[in-house]
């Protein structure tokens, strides 16, 4: 193709010199159109080389335009992308005319679009566990620890928790639960018993005794166990009621309490161990979360699969949930790329200046250079043409 305009020109050059001063009339007609396709035909080829380089090697004025203003075409190249397909209007009329919130709606209840969707959730769920290096987490532990426990009077804080609890009942609930734990470590620990009294017996008492000792004590604290935890209007819970709200008065309102709190955060604070701990507490969650987030069958995956299912549904029959998502895609887009657009544009102009001016011609020139071949093959026809059109007008 980049040899075909270069033959018409010499096709032209051969034709004018066969037909110049022939007597026959329509040689003047050839004669005329072989004159004006080579004049088109150099003139266009002096435009295109006028493009990349000096025609000849010759230093003519307004030529080797692409090496010479590479970075002005750089810059103009980034004004005309940012006001013309960056700009905010723009951008927001090609996102109203897109129902993205349907689309992604259609995609995402396709089989391979809902595996996607599963997939890159749990993908950037497990790279933002990646991302958080132990020393980070070791030290947004140590900030927010520190952070959280300077603002907290811990006695006080104990305090209103125990009358919450007072409240709510709860505290009663624990003094059950605590008298049940005690019978079934009575239970199951007999044998340990037996032998603590056998022991500290007079080695002279015998056995059966010591037996019948342990049998009758275990029944009365298993008798009184069972009586407390099913009796709420018993005498030791209204003791237990009795105690505890004297607790919490005393952990909001008793300065030695209030010391004891600051001393024990103090502790806190500066306990090396409990934050190694918590690291190391974050580590192997974090580990777990990973594996169930590689696993496609994990019970995080498909409750993450779940989830997804459920708002696709939603997003696929609401249309006021479409309308809402849209809005806020495309407030969101056109805020972004407003914000960047000096950026993008920058970088456009940044990358353009860091181009070869030789090597930046050849690639333009490899992009359009079929198109510039048809555009030289073009002028060699019209001038011919003209010159078949001037021909006629002189004969006229």
């Amino acid at each position: 193709m980049k040899h075909l305009p270069l033959i018409l020109l010499a096709l032209m050059a051969v034709l004018f010199g066969l037909t110049l001063g022939r007597p026959e009339p329509w040689m003047g007609w050839v004669n005329a159109f072989a004159e004006a396709g080579m004049v088109g035909a150099l003139a266009d080829w002096f435009a295109v080389v006028a493009l990349f380089r000096h025609p000849l090697g010759i230093p003519i004025p307004h030529t080797a335009i692409i090496p010479k203003r590479k970075d002005s075409i750089g810059d103009n190249l980034a004004r005309f992308v940012s006001d013309h397909f960056l700009a905010p209007d723009v951008v927001r009329r090609r996102l109203a005319s897109v129902n993205l919130a349907g689309n992604a709606a259609k995609w995402l209840k396709t089989p391979r679009g809902e595996a996607r969707a599963a997939e890159l959730a749990a993908t950037a769920a497990s790279s933002m566990l990646d991302a958080l290096s132990e020393d980070e987490v070791r030290g947004f532990i140590s900030r927010l620890g520190n952070r959280q426990l300077e603002q907290v009077e811990l006695a006080p804080l104990a305090g209103r928790t125990l009358n919450w609890l007072i409240a709510d009942g709860r505290h009663q609930e624990m003094l059950t639960q605590a008298f049940r734990f005690s019978m079934v470590a009575l239970a199951d620990n007999r044998e340990l018993i037996r032998g603590n009294v056998q022991r500290e017996s007079p080695w002279w008492l015998p056995g059966f005794i010591d037996d019948r000792i342990m049998v009758q004590m275990l029944s009365r604290v298993e008798t009184l166990l069972l009586e407390l935890s099913l009796s709420p209007e018993h005498p030791v819970r209204e003791e237990f009621n009795e105690w505890m709200a004297q607790w919490a008065g005393a952990l909001q309102n008793d300065p030695e309490y209030r010391r004891w709190g600051e001393k024990f955060k103090q502790g806190l604070l500066e306990n090396d161990e409990l934050q190694n701990y918590l690291v190391t507490l974050w580590r192997d969650l974090a580990e777990g979360l990973r594996r169930d987030l590689e696993d496609p069958e994990s019970a995080l995956r498909k409750e993450l699969l779940r989830l997804l299912q459920g708002f696709t549904d939603e997003l696929s029959k609401d249309g006021e949930i479409q309308l809402w998502v849209n809005g806020w895609l495309q407030e969101a887009a056109v805020s972004l790329v407003d914000e960047h657009r000096d950026s993008i544009a920058g970088l456009i102009s940044d990358t353009v200046r860091t181009w070869d001016p030789v090597e930046t011609s050849g690639r333009v020139e490899a992009a359009i250079g079929r198109d510039l071949q048809f555009i030289r093959i073009n002028g060699t026809l019209v001038g011919g043409l003209v010159g078949v059109l001037i021909h006629a007008y002189k004969l006229l």
